[in-house]
């Protein structure tokens, strides 16, 4: 698959077989949505169930357990919670994350970093959430303070520009070019270049019927989701309501 390191293939695949000779689930690190489509296919042959979980519904970056079919999947991610005074600073998510990955944290340790007016919450395995309230004091030239929670922290899901159209079908490549207000010749070879997903699964197929809730990832532009199909119009075509989420 385009642009994934071939060690990290070969984690999946003997943590899968692994869990194949062990009958025990095996947790794992976090994984990106193409690196998610791996781990399912290292499931597969190995003949193993592969399950995700990010710690929130919209997560991105999720934590991987492969673990036989008859069992549950075991994940062991933590929650941590970052805070500053943001009466007298302002730190954006750019500032967390690069003072984060100056300390020389291996980016598959964790997984998504939620940042708010006031505070940031990041997910990440338990060896990472033990070492960050030491080492991690600051984010550019702003101090903070970094705790581990016993209970996972209720994060808002955030709000995009609504964005109502009709369009000839659901096809994957319609309902992109709508979104994105393109073409939809464009829009389907922006699709074959790989740099969209579906519900974080990387889709090349152009003519993927989507359906009401589904989620489009898009490289370098954001992310649209489909929140509403209405019934055809008198010409034939469907009205639809998309969530637009432009990249920051």
């Amino acid at each position: 698959m385009k642009d994934v390191p071939a060690q990290l293939t070969l984690r999946l695949r003997q943590n899968a077989e692994r869990v194949d000779r062990l009958d025990t689930a095996a947790p794992g690190r976090f994984v990106t949505g193409v690196e998610r489509s791996l781990a399912l296919h290292a499931a597969k042959e190995a003949q193993v169930a592969a399950s995700f979980d990010g710690g929130w519904p919209d997560a991105e970056r999720v934590q991987v357990c492969f673990h036989p079919f008859w069992a549950e999947a075991e994940f062991t991610a933590e929650w941590v919670e970052i805070r500053w005074a943001a009466k007298f600073a302002h730190v954006e998510h750019r500032d967390l994350l690069g003072s984060l990955m100056a300390l020389g944290m291996d980016r598959s340790y964790f997984g998504d970093l939620i940042a708010l007016e006031d505070r940031a919450y990041l997910y990440c395995l338990p060896e990472v959430a033990a070492r960050l309230p030491v080492e991690w004091d600051k984010a550019g030239n702003v101090p903070i303070k970094v705790q581990l929670l016993e209970d996972a922290p209720v994060i808002e899901p955030p709000k995009g520009e609504i964005l109502r159209d009709t369009v000839a079908s659901l096809r994957l490549d319609c309902v992109l070019a709508s979104g994105m207000k393109t073409s939809r010749s464009r829009a389907a070879e922006i699709i074959r270049m790989g740099s969209v997903s579906v519900d974080h699964m990387p889709e090349e197929r152009t003519d993927r019927v989507l359906t009401s809730g589904q989620l489009l990832s898009i490289r370098g532009f954001g992310r649209i989701r489909l929140t509403e199909v209405g019934n055809p119009t008198r010409k034939d075509r469907l009205p639809i309501s998309l969530e637009i989420f432009h990249k920051g």
